[in-house]
């Protein structure tokens, strides 16, 4: 059985990570101890160079507290995003503070093998990058990536538009190369716990966020949690139905899935084919070419005033509004945020959506939900892996390896 102390310790720990700083006396009211104890814990904590004081809190009358704080530098971890858009890699201080993002590109119909070995690498430059720095240990690597995952095993089940991604076991696959504990999600999931943790809305206890981009994902907080499914991941946003059997065939082999028609890829899709058909349109002004087409330059064409672009904006923010709403009008979240590289560029796609909700929404609802775009813009997906890592190190400090 655990000491007793140790528990206090790592229950301590956590708080004030989550909480960036936190007094000794927010800590003793929710761990209900007293502050002699919590006194004699944080003493410990700043000993052993885990936690340090910071700044004086505001004065409320009477003598200022002093804030405890995370001591960065007593470690690291690594956060990896995999994406349609590409891999993501970075380091972080165990305060949260991220470093040395790098982006790399998956070439074209690379499969299983070769981009297994993209995913190693990014990770292999991350920790040679870290040893440049100092030898501090690594205590986890958190993994955000696209489809289904069984968070508990840590295998990555499959990969949008990826055939021969199979219950991959990443977990086990980075643990033996690298020997270090490592935690896989589901990217809207890693990125809903970063919204959690230390989004603008934090201190809301139910919230949907909707990533709007080469594939359409929700992530879940109810009651101050964030939601899981029973074995696999939620959140499958972009494949709820929104017409029968005449609409358009998803990847996922169902038809009138509401990515097939409201994603980022059938946004360029559409583009395409309207220059194809000799639709005048100045997309191609912002984008280059017709290779080079995507959301982002639509979304600036649509804001430059391109009729094209701006119609085309508008039936997305349509048929998104009309999925939204529904869920709006079943579970009445205090808010909703909106991220992802359809929503990113500027407002057009979301100011189209908002419109639609104040139709499609129930008015006693509509009212009372805040909308708004996610916070963490377009580092969302590395954010979420490195808040993922962390987690796992705060709220489970005995499992698992760290290298250093």
């Amino acid at each position: 059985m655990k000491d007793l102390q140790t528990i206090r310790e790592h229950a301590a720990l956590y708080l004030i990570w989550s909480n960036r700083v936190l007094s000794r006396g927010r800590i003793s009211d929710i761990l209900s101890l007293k502050p002699p104890t919590v006194s004699a814990l944080i003493h410990d904590l700043i000993n052993s160079g885990r936690v340090r004081e910071g700044r004086l809190a505001d004065s409320s009358g009477g003598r200022r507290a002093k804030l405890l704080e995370i001591v960065p530098t007593w470690g690291w971890v690594i956060g990896l995003e995999f994406s349609s858009r590409g891999i993501v890699s970075a380091c972080a201080r165990m305060n949260g503070d991220i470093y040395n993002i790098k982006q790399s590109n998956i070439e074209s119909g690379a499969g299983r093998d070769k981009i297994l070995k993209s995913l190693s690498a990014a990770i292999r430059y991350q920790i040679n990058n870290i040893r440049k720095i100092d030898l501090a240990p690594i205590f986890r690597i958190g993994v955000a990536i696209s489809g289904l995952v069984d968070e508990k095993t840590g295998i990555s089940i499959n990969f949008p538009r990826l055939e021969d991604w199979k219950d991959v076991p990443l977990k086990q696959i980075f643990e033996q190369e690298f020997g270090v504990r490592t935690v896989v999600e589901n990217r809207i999931t890693a990125i809903t716990c970063a919204e959690h943790l230390f989004g603008e809305h934090k201190d809301l206890k139910d919230v949907l966020i909707f990533q709007m981009g080469p594939g359409l994902g929700m992530g879940i907080i109810l009651n101050g949690q964030v939601r899981r499914g029973v074995k696999w991941s939620v959140g499958e946003f972009g494949h709820i139905a929104f017409s029968s059997d005449n609409g358009p065939l998803c990847y996922c082999g169902k038809r009138g899935c509401l990515e097939s028609v409201a994603s980022d890829y059938a946004l360029v899709a559409q583009a395409k084919d309207a220059i194809k058909d000799g639709v005048n349109t100045r997309i191609l002004d912002f984008a280059g070419s017709k290779d080079n087409i995507t959301a982002e330059a639509i979304c600036h064409a649509a804001e430059d005033g391109d009729r094209l672009a701006y119609n085309m904006l508008e039936r997305v923010g349509y048929f998104l509004a009309m999925g939204v709403a529904n869920l709006l009008n079943v579970l009445g979240p205090e808010a909703v945020l909106f991220g992802g590289s359809m929503i990113e560029p500027n407002d057009v796609l979301l100011d189209c959506i908002q419109r639609n909700l104040r139709v499609y929404t129930l008015e006693y609802i509509e009212k009372h939900v805040k909308v708004a775009k996610a916070t963490f813009g377009s580092n969302q997906g590395i954010q979420g892996a490195i808040t993922i890592a962390l987690n796992d190190c705060y709220t489970k400090p005995q499992a698992g390896n760290s290298i250093g």
